[in-house]
């Protein structure tokens, strides 16, 4: 008899054997008919190798594996666990038909497997690249490496054998480099460069050497990468490739869409400006549309505008308000929604003391207007020592700081929490709370705005990188049959998510000049979570009791403290790796 080495899987392709798979099937069987003892599984799992052994293939096909498997569970007197399993082994096959379907594919690969025919079948209609007529040109396997590679570019520019923060090289003699000529010339170990990633290498190198801190010419580099001396930053793709098509961590659409692609534009949502001017006005709804092309998200706060009303020295007329322009950047995000990557998201913010409050907070009354806004007010600081004074509320106008008129705060928060109530619009911010925890609070004053989704307070400018780590992903059960959370897992992952998104901001493609500046300068990433309620299931925690809710906070400080120290480790590398 000969010792199992290999198996050779549906494709073709022969993989190392891993008797795991074959414990964990058993037990996921037995499991399923109120089996919980593993050990049991494991001594099923061993009579099947035996049994392997006796074929004397040292490679012997799934199909055969899962024969044997059988033979051994009905041999062995697990009548019901074999039955199980044999189901299982049937659903599995007709599972597989139905991705090979969505795919367009004759034979589904390890990638394919881990995510479900509904999670197949939005990478399809949303991700996957396509030929003219519609046609996958790409498989998700693909798609993950596209992303990946482009997503670790960033770190060879942190390799000392080619930038020095305090360095100050000469000019470099111009030259010409064509990306789309050396396509598919260029690798990081095994993984080829396409002309996009090529892309992203040359605009990062002119952003890094923007004050001639490179150490090497970028036809230096780029030869450098064609000998194989980065060959080693292999082992950053693989780390990123495996958090996504793990199910860990997924980046945020735009990261997916764009990176490896003509876009490379990888955050997902943006603040601007809305200045009351109809040049600065038009400006921001150009620069909202180019946003939308590449799938991002934009936030605005409208308490610059001048109130519905008012005069307009310029015209001689009266301004039209807030709303008005609102309904303005509604429609185009309606319109422009149709060619990009999905649909635009908004987020239009008033504040709680401009005279226009009042129409603002019934604007979606019903949901029948602002379709494509959401809404918030901006408590502002003052607001609750008139509230709780029940003193009359003054609403100012932003042009020239006076009193329009005075409305009743508690008869005001109840009209919001009626709204809110009755259409889910509009949200609050308070601007205290806000600014409180801001850091960059005395260098650039307070926040107003946030994205379309309220996740992250930004300033006019500023872009936001996102994704989510999946902590469903790290439920453990014990021999015993006790569920907990495998923490030292998690920590690994956080740091490695803040990495890539950190990474995000260097190898964006920005949409404007402005956006570039800002991210590069205060660096926000927002890493968030995504399969809660799954782990609060697995660890038999109802999200609703104080046990439950102490878990969750548990949860949160675990992935926010780790972050943290991954951003200290990151900072320190951008400056040479001084303290």
């Amino acid at each position: 008899m000969e010792a199992i080495q290999r198996i050779r899987k549906r494709d073709g392709t022969v993989v190392v054997f891993d008797q795991n798979k074959i414990t964990n099937a058993i037990f996921k069987a037995a499991q399923s008919v109120g089996g919980k003892d593993r050990k049991i599984a494991q001594q099923l799992s061993d009579r099947v190798v035996e049994e392997l052994e006796k074929l004397g293939k040292t490679a012997p096909s799934v199909e055969e594996i899962q024969d044997i498997v059988e033979k051994v569970l009905i041999g062995q007197g697990h009548a019901s666990t074999a039955k199980a399993y044999i189901l299982y082994r049937q659903q599995r096959s007709e599972v597989r038909k139905e991705k090979q379907l969505v795919l367009e594919k004759e034979e589904i690969d390890e990638v394919d497997k881990r995510f479900d025919v509904n999670a197949l079948r939005v990478l399809k209609a949303r991700y996957l690249r396509k030929d003219a007529t519609g046609k996958l040109t790409e498989t998700p396997k693909q798609l993950f490496t596209r992303v990946a590679v482009h997503a670790a570019l960033p770190d060879l520019f942190y390799d000392k054998r080619v930038f020095d923060i305090e360095s100050r090289q000469p000019e470099n003699e111009p030259e010409s480099f064509s990306p789309v000529a050396n396509e598919d010339k260029y690798s990081i170990g095994n993984y080829i460069l396409n002309r996009y990633h090529l892309e992203a290498l040359k605009r990062m190198y002119d952003r890094f050497n923007d004050n001639k801190q490179m150490r090497v010419s970028w036809s230096k580099f780029f030869d450098m990468i064609k000998k194989g001396e980065f060959n080693n930053y292999e082992n950053n793709v693989d780390e990123l490739y495996n958090l996504m098509t793990h199910k860990l961590f997924m980046p945020n659409t735009p990261a997916i869409a764009n990176f490896g692609n003509p876009l490379g534009m990888g955050s997902a949502c943006f603040v601007l400006r809305v200045p009351d001017s109809i040049e600065g006005i038009m400006e921001a709804l150009k620069s909202t549309a180019i946003v939308f092309k590449a799938g991002g998200g934009m936030g605005y706060n409208f308490s610059e505008l001048r109130p519905e009303g008012d005069f307009v020295s310029s015209t001689g007329g009266v301004a039209s308000g807030p709303l008005s322009f609102m309904r303005l950047f509604d429609t185009m995000t309606e319109v422009i929604k149709q060619g990009g990557i999905r649909r635009g998201a908004n987020m239009g913010i008033l504040n709680s003391n401009h005279p226009d409050i009042e129409k603002f907070i019934t604007a979606k009354d019903g949901n029948k207007a602002l379709r494509n806004f959401n809404i918030s007010v901006l408590i502002m600081s003052d607001f609750w020592d008139y509230y709780g004074k029940n003193e009359p509320y003054p609403l100012v106008n932003p042009k020239d700081g006076k009193v329009v008129k005075y409305v009743n705060p508690r008869v005001l928060f109840d009209k919001i929490v009626y709204q809110a109530w009755e259409s889910a619009e509009p949200g609050v911010i308070f601007f205290d709370k806000v600014n409180e925890y801001n850091p960059f609070f005395e260098h650039l004053g307070p926040i107003v705005t946030t994205n379309p989704c309220g996740e992250v307070l930004l300033y006019p400018n500023e872009p936001c990188n996102l994704g989510s780590i999946n902590v469903w992903a790290f439920a453990r059960t014990d021999y015993d049959g006790n569920n907990y959370v495998d923490w030292e897992s998690l920590k690994i992952v956080v740091k490695s998510c803040t990495r890539f998104l950190d990474n995000v901001i260097d190898v964006n493609n920005f949409p404007l000049k402005a956006i570039e500046g800002m991210s590069l300068a205060t660096r926000k990433i927002g890493l968030g979570v995504m399969g809660v309620g799954d782990l609060l299931y697995e660890l038999r925690l109802p999200y609703n009791t104080e046990e439950g809710r102490k878990f969750m906070e548990q949860l949160i400080e675990f992935i926010a403290y780790w972050s943290k120290v991954e951003s200290i480790e990151l900072a320190k590398a951008s400056k040479g790796g001084l303290p």
